[in-house]
């Protein structure tokens, strides 16, 4: 895939979850949320496959699968790995190459931003996988933003004041560029990709998983 290409797609990714959590975010108002961030993303996950499957970029076509995890009681094994979101993104030309990876992700508003916490997530996510494949993704008014560990440590306060975290499109295009994300976490090329991914979802243990396989045509 060449560069021009990469930046289409991953603007045209970023455009989407941009706008998408851009139009779900709700404030706190009166402390109560119409939309917490478990929904945000959920929503944020299937609206990705209600809009981006089947569709083609550039001579590249998008397969993409929302799946949830229903299980997610007090002993879910997602409190272990402190993600909530397993992100797999899957690309591959049609000489072969191309790339499996995958991403955890803890999802947070970004006025709800605990470093406490997110240090000991981040520590579940590592143990998992690596600081390669562990993000924060920050819902605010303007879209996603998104976290690095090293980023997170930055922030003194439960907001963003002073941090300048990466947008969606850049993080999608440092997975696309091989800076971001495990091979190891990676789920390989399926014939059964639906069964591939209810799989890794249930090994992960994240609440939800969004696939995305990139194709050329």
């Amino acid at each position: 895939m060449d560069g021009e290409v990469k930046k289409t797609i991953k603007k045209e990714i970023g455009k989407y979850l941009y706008d998408l959590v851009k139009d779900l975010y709700s404030d706190s108002g009166d402390g109560i949320r119409a939309i917490q961030e478990p929904e945000i993303t959920s929503r944020l996950c299937q609206r990705m496959e209600d809009k981006l499957d089947g569709k083609t970029i550039d001579g590249y076509k998008f397969h993409v699968i929302a799946q949830s995890l229903p299980d997610r009681g007090p002993q879910s094994i997602e409190k272990l790995i402190g993600a909530d979101l397993f992100f797999s993104v899957s690309l591959h030309d049609e000489d072969g190459d191309g790339f499996d990876k995958g991403i955890f992700i803890q999802a947070k508003y970004d006025d709800n931003i605990d470093i406490d916490e997110l240090k000991k997530s981040f520590e579940k996510m590592k143990k998992t996988s690596d600081k390669k494949s562990s993000y924060v993704w920050v819902y605010t008014k303007e879209g996603i933003k998104v976290l690095s560990e090293y980023q997170a440590k930055k922030i003194t306060g439960n907001n963003l004041n002073g941090i300048s975290p990466r947008s969606v499109s850049s993080f999608t295009g440092r997975i696309l560029d091989c800076y971001a994300g495990s091979h190891d976490w990676g789920i390989q090329n399926n014939t059964s990709r639906r069964s591939a991914v209810a799989t890794k979802l249930r090994e992960v243990r994240a609440r939800e998983i969004l696939d995305i396989q990139i194709e050329k045509k």
